[in-house]
């Protein structure tokens, strides 16, 4: 391929040729400021294409900052584009007007929300405090862009920026009826846990909701799942969010658990432990099952802590952020308590997943929102249906004695069971009645003590090696699990009585990071693979 050949001063600065642009300017110095045959400047070209050195140069010797194209775009404009951010950096440090707009009311945040670049956005809201929320010649805000063109990470950044999700452009849409429109899953996902959910009932200028745009620009998919989760949120039915028997979802599973354990339990104390009445058990076999009966009972004591203690919720809105609480950086004392909650090492670093907009916060590592509890939950291993709660840092210790104790007690139950119907078999007379009841209990004892088993032994496990069903089911989207081979790496491992007493002592452990630095991870995790 032919090199370019640099002949303006326009190419000079596109293509980071520094000598060039210096000659070009020695010999007119005007024309730094003249647009070349397309009516760009040499400015744009050099902002575009992040070319830091010539861009401060071009500054340095007088050119126009805000000089705008036939389109009404300026320097900024183009950065934007391409999310130079040191270029940024420079024209503001310049003083570039952010607030210029274009032909079609465009700032730099419209721009930069129509190309994903939400570290520009960031970078903008924290630390220059430009408004990321301003409306352009058509009503569209950087929500209603991002949302159109797809872009959640985008969208996430600016929900927790406060960004109006339910401000309607001027044909009456919202940016969850252009993420409809579009098409866009992920993005209308996003705006309804970001609080969107109310928008779903809103009618563009043609009389349409999201659901029925979605359905008639050909996403099918997309617009039944949206009316059904309006239906959800709406509440209907008997054990809807309003019904008589919502109680009954709340909780989930949990009452039949109840109904199952003590229904067994007394199977087990009246038809097994006194099912051979006319010959004594031996002490050592009543010993046994008593103890069956205390750890139901013992069990059935954490199953109810398990279901109601806190499983670790992150406060919205909290500062989750692992800095010194004593120095603040001189760019968060300017900023509003909103935007000091984002000045996080996480989102500099570019880690936009951890940002939740449901909850308004930056989410410390290993927490997730559970979309049970609609809540943020500090060391999240999962969400289970028969305790009726998410298993997180508060409670995982409870649930993890609940699962052996009644373990312990199904394993002896069905020792004791096994022995009760040999001696059943060497009596006189067999009574088919006991021994229906006897056989029954076993298969049904034996049926739930193997899904128990593999239950405990895996809770067990985790817990020794301070690692959750989430973390091992999902590692490979969480980043600070990677090591540099890109292999499992915990960096939270020490030893075995380390980890365990941590999840046995909660209220003494400190909140996780929001950010690792590789050196950290990789400290941290040289003995900690898994």
């Amino acid at each position: 391929m032919s090199k370019e050949v640099v002949d303006t001063i326009s190419k000079a600065c596109a293509y980071g040729d520094f000598d060039k642009l210096k000659q070009f300017f020695s010999e007119d110095p005007a024309s730094i400021n003249q647009p070349d045959e397309s009516g760009y400047y040499p400015l744009q070209w050099a902002a575009l294409n992040n070319r830091t050195v010539e861009v401060n140069y071009l500054l340095s010797v007088g050119a126009s900052m805000n000089a705008a194209d036939g389109t009404g775009q300026t320097a900024l404009h183009w950065a934007a584009v391409r999310g130079s951010l040191p270029v940024i950096e420079a024209l503001m440090r310049a003083h570039a007007d952010h607030e210029m707009r274009d032909n079609r009311g465009y700032t730099i945040t419209h721009v930069a929300a129509q190309y994903g670049q939400t570290a520009v956005l960031y970078h903008l809201a924290l630390k220059w405090n430009v408004d990321v929320d301003t409306h352009d010649a058509d009503g569209r805000t950087p929500l209603h862009w991002a949302a159109y063109k797809g872009f959640p990470d985008t969208i996430r950044l600016l929900l927790t920026l406060d960004a109006r999700y339910t401000l309607a452009d001027k044909e009456g849409c919202t940016p969850l009826h252009w993420a409809a429109i579009k098409g866009n899953g992920e993005a209308c996902t996003v705006l309804l846990q970001g609080g969107s959910v109310n928008v779903l009932t809103y009618k563009d200028v043609t009389g349409l909701t999201p659901a029925q745009l979605a359905l008639e620009k050909g996403h099918r998919y997309l617009g039944l799942h949206l009316a059904e989760y309006k239906r959800k949120q709406d509440g209907d039915g008997l054990f809807g969010r309003n019904g008589r028997l919502s109680w009954l979802t709340n909780t989930q599973l949990a009452p039949a658990l109840w109904v199952y354990a003590v229904l067994l339990s007394t199977t087990f104390m009246y038809k097994v432990m006194g099912s051979t009445q006319s010959e004594p058990t031996g002490q050592l076999l009543s010993v046994f099952s008593w103890s069956v009966v205390i750890s139901v009972a013992l069990g059935l004591f954490f199953l109810y802590k398990t279901t109601t203690a806190d499983p670790g919720f992150i406060p919205t809105g909290a500062d989750t952020n692992s800095k010194d609480k004593d120095i603040e950086s001189e760019t968060s004392r300017m900023l509003s308590s909103q935007h000091k909650v984002l000045d996080s090492p996480a989102l500099w670093a570019g880690n936009w997943g951890q940002l939740c907009v449901s909850c308004r916060i930056v989410r410390p590592l290993r927490a997730k929102h559970c979309q049970v509890t609609d809540r943020c939950i500090e060391v999240y291993d999962h969400y289970c249906p028969w305790v009726g709660n998410a298993i997180g840092k508060g409670n995982r210790h409870f649930f993890l004695v609940f699962v052996w104790l009644e373990l312990y007690g199904m394993i002896i139950s069905a020792i004791v069971g096994l022995v009760q119907i040999q001696a059943h078999l060497h009596t006189n007379r067999i009574n088919m009645s006991t021994m229906a009841w006897l056989v029954g209990f076993e298969v049904v004892d034996v049926f739930v003590l193997i899904a128990t088993a593999a239950l405990a032994i895996a809770q067990a496990s985790q817990v020794a090696r301070n690692v959750t069903t989430n973390e091992l089911a999902n590692w490979h989207r969480y980043k600070y699990l990677h090591g540099p081979d890109g292999s499992f790496v915990n960096p939270f491992s020490h030893s075995c009585w380390e980890n365990c007493t941590e999840s046995f002592t909660p209220a003494q452990q400190k909140m996780a990071p929001v950010y690792l630095s590789h050196s950290n991870k990789l400290h941290a995790g040289s003995a900690g693979n898994v």
